[in-house]
């Protein structure tokens, strides 16, 4: 597949299912020096595979935690320290925050060096690998600071799935479910009726799947690269999902906090605007399948959590920004924008009723 970027005018590729070694020692031929970031995990399940001449690898630990200043400021001092320059390549080898936090390196040190995703987990294949966005966390909120930065290749293989755990696919589903309610039905469709142990579907399923979520990323991504508005949507969850990650200090998984997020959005949707009792109760009956509302949150910190809806960087003013469903497969738009804001005591009033209706539920 090839992504183009409307906004300068280049174009990168992903490529599927290579054999990993022989890739990485074409990258180490190409270039003057290269690093792959990964985390101790990652490194462990997959050391034997890259460990190739010439390849630097610089490991993190595992967990949100690893996107900060600090992390970055080291990876840059050893980047430099080894003498890289700008005929360099830095590869992120790993899930999300490794994604976002190689990204953020690559985009910034000596103004800007070459970059290749290696996408390891279910959410970074499908979703975080693809687009440029790169960051790490601020006291204030998740990915606060960063940068767009595309990456010259991405390299997917489908087997790196195999061999994650049920809560590392869980975390995956929970942006495959977004793609279903967001863009297309027919994704929806398919989860309804697969097994809920989600790798113990057909393979041939399961890649239709993962192919479906990247060519709605790629197009969603190369129509509005900078997020002016289309973009937006992709952040269906995130909005509520990212506050209680941060509130919670990251004890809770990325995808269980968007799945959570998700529900209390599609519940604005259906109280506030268009989404059919009918698409709601998909929705939630959907998540709970594949168990992706098992977070909550207490009712004492709903102020807390607004504050951090309030720093969200998709906000313009003082409103909260939200992308919301009118049905499953469509977004809202309102004056032709899919941003829809809404005021914070709106929000807190739906909180507090998801809270009332969901609590002594499964969730």
């Amino acid at each position: 597949m090839i992504i183009k970027n409307t906004a300068n005018d280049q174009s990168y590729k992903i490529y599927f299912n290579m054999n990993l070694k022989k890739y990485l020692n074409d990258l180490t031929k190409k270039y003057y020096k290269v690093a792959l970031i990964t985390d101790e995990n990652v490194y462990k399940i997959y050391k034997e595979k890259i460990n190739v001449r010439g390849l630097d690898i610089l490991k993190i630990k595992p967990g949100e935690k690893s996107k900060s200043f600090t992390v970055k400021n080291s990876l840059d001092e050893k980047l430099l320290e080894k003498k890289f320059n700008r005929n360099s390549l830095i590869i992120g080898f790993g899930g999300g925050v490794v994604g976002d936090l190689s990204g953020y390196v690559a985009a910034t040190i000596l103004r800007g060096i070459d970059l290749v995703h290696i996408p390891t987990s279910l959410i970074a294949i499908v979703d975080s690998s693809i687009g440029g966005k790169t960051g790490i966390n601020s006291k204030n909120g998740k990915n606060l600071i960063g940068s767009f930065y595309n990456p010259r290749e991405i390299l997917i293989n489908s087997e790196f799935i195999r061999t994650l755990s049920s809560k590392e696919i869980r975390q995956g589903l929970s942006e495959i479910i977004k793609y279903g309610v967001i863009k297309n039905e027919e994704i929806f469709n398919i989860l309804e009726k697969s097994n809920k142990f989600f790798m113990k579907n057909e393979k041939n399923n399961i890649d239709k799947i993962i192919k479906k979520c990247i060519k709605i990323k790629i197009d969603t991504v190369e129509k509005d690269f900078k997020e002016n508005d289309l973009r937006s949507i992709l952040n269906f969850g995130h909005t509520i999902g990212h506050a209680i990650e941060k509130n919670y200090l990251y004890k809770f998984s990325h995808g269980d906090c968007i799945g959570t997020g998700m529900a209390i959005e599609s519940l604005i949707a259906h109280n506030f605007y268009k989404l059919s009792t009918k698409d709601f109760k998909r929705i939630l009956k959907l998540l709970d399948k594949f168990e992706l509302r098992k977070v909550s949150f207490n009712k004492d910190d709903i102020d807390n959590l607004l504050d951090s809806m309030e720093m969200d960087k998709k906000n313009k003013n003082s409103l909260i920004t939200f992308s919301l469903p009118t049905k499953i497969g469509s977004m809202m738009k309102i004056k032709n924008k899919h941003k829809i804001e809404i005021k914070r005591n709106l929000i807190k009033k739906i909180m507090i009723k998801y809270l009332n209706e969901f609590k002594n539920k499964e969730i």
